[in-house]
């Protein structure tokens, strides 16, 4: 039986404004990205794994 779905809660006073406040605070800051490998250096990881594993 499927459960029923929450609801979504709702903030009020200090608990809306502080949170109001972080996210002005956060839409200030550069975002970042995060470096991921290239395709052919995931293959070699692939390759390398597969390697060291037993059949």
């Amino acid at each position: 039986m499927a459960l029923p779905i929450a609801a979504t809660p709702v903030l009020k006073g200090r608990e809306a404004s502080d949170f109001l406040r972080q996210i002005e605070k956060d839409l200030q800051k550069p975002l970042t990205y995060t470096p991921t490998p290239k395709l052919g250096q995931a293959k070699k990881l692939i390759k390398k794994y597969a390697a060291k594993r037993t059949k």
